[in-house]
């Protein structure tokens, strides 16, 4: 194609004038044309290992005891009507109960001896009342203190922080009953070897992030694992969280149609921290390929955050992490918890 002089003369004089521009007119030009540009696309999902998944399917049968505290308990050495027959080399340091309310606190104390894994495990339940939970989950935050509080130049500070009042007087009152004894266990087994693992299920995730908090503050370096955990506070908290953790210190674990990820709402002030596993797959048993990570920071919107609230999920996919969780039996003869066929039971299903 011909170029005639006086069009290439035009051509030439814009390049020029382009290039003789002061340096901030050209980076403001270079500015115009990167506004254009699409925004870069997020890091791939990934699927986890199958070694990871198998570390999550335990932890869910270990948190999944919890629930027997309270009902029909759990004896020492390790024994309860539920999967404590799964570890027989575990070993019972406590269980509380400290009542039936959001306020309250309901977990154990265990040590997980070898041939397993050396480990110190604590293991906050969730709560059975769902109606109060929902009903709960509005209550309003109140300034959030680590305990104990680092120096402000280890980065202890949480500057603005407020947490959910609720879990906040959960994790206190447990504080309160089990502080002793776990401080007694940690200062004995962790010289040995024994690691912190610190887990909940629903409400109890909620309070093992706050638990798991204080023990980083303390040095314990605890692993924190939670499944269906709520929102605990708001947007500096979560980022606090993020600030003092990864990926291999905690794991938030989430299910497709499960709704308590979603609560307390970003209109009350409350936000998701980062570090979200997600279970893709709605019925159980869902396998390797049905867990991703979610790596495009605390809302990847390919995960819980793509979704809406749905209220009767917290009958099924609040409690179908890689089990359902929350009977404290042996088996499920009935397949009611399952579902027919290990799928998701019909709405009008008796409850």
């Amino acid at each position: 194609m011909r170029i005639s002089p006086r069009n290439l003369a035009l051509v030439l004089s814009f390049a020029v004038a382009t290039s003789a521009r002061p340096p901030s007119q050209q980076a403001l030009f270079s500015t115009t044309l990167k506004h254009h540009e699409d925004p870069p696309a997020p890091p791939p999902l990934k699927n986890i290992t199958q070694e990871l998944f198998d570390e999550f399917e335990e932890l869910a049968r270990i948190v999944d005891i919890s629930y027997c505290v309270g009902n029909s308990g759990i004896s020492a050495p390790f024994s309860c009507l539920s999967r404590c027959s799964d570890f027989p080399s575990f070993e019972l340091v406590q269980a509380w109960n400290t009542g039936p309310f959001l306020t309250d606190s309901t977990g154990y104390i265990a040590l997980s001896h070898e041939p397993a894994p050396k480990r110190i495990i604590i293991a906050f339940r969730g709560t059975y009342s769902i109606t109060n939970t929902i009903i709960d989950l509005s209550t309003t935050q109140q300034t959030y203190v680590p305990y104990p509080a680092p120096p402000e130049d280890k980065g202890g500070r949480c500057e603005n922080c407020t947490v959910h009042s609720g879990f906040y007087e959960s994790w206190k009152d447990a504080q309160s009953v089990i502080g002793d004894v776990l401080e007694e266990v940690v200062e004995k087994y962790a010289p040995l070897g024994y690691k912190l693992e610190v887990l909940g299920h629903s409400l109890g995730g909620a309070v093992a992030a706050l638990a798991g908090l204080d023990a980083a503050a303390r040095g314990w370096k605890p692993r924190i694992t939670t499944f269906g955990e709520p929102r605990v506070g708001n947007e500096e908290f979560a980022k606090f969280i993020s600030e003092h953790f990864d990926r291999e210190t905690f794991r938030r674990i989430t299910h497709t149609s499960d709704p308590v990820p979603h609560l307390p709402f970003d209109k009350w002030g409350f936000a998701p921290h980062e570090f979200e596993y997600f279970i893709t797959k709605k019925s159980l048993d869902p396998t390797v390929d049905d867990v991703v990570e979610c790596t495009d920071g605390a809302r990847d919107s390919r995960c819980s955050e793509s979704e809406s609230v749905n209220g009767f999920q917290l009958f099924w996919s609040h409690r179908d992490y890689f089990h359902r969780l929350g009977l404290c039996l042996p088996s499920d003869p009935f397949g009611f918890w399952r579902g027919r066929s290990g799928e998701e039971p019909d709405q009008n299903d008796v409850l």
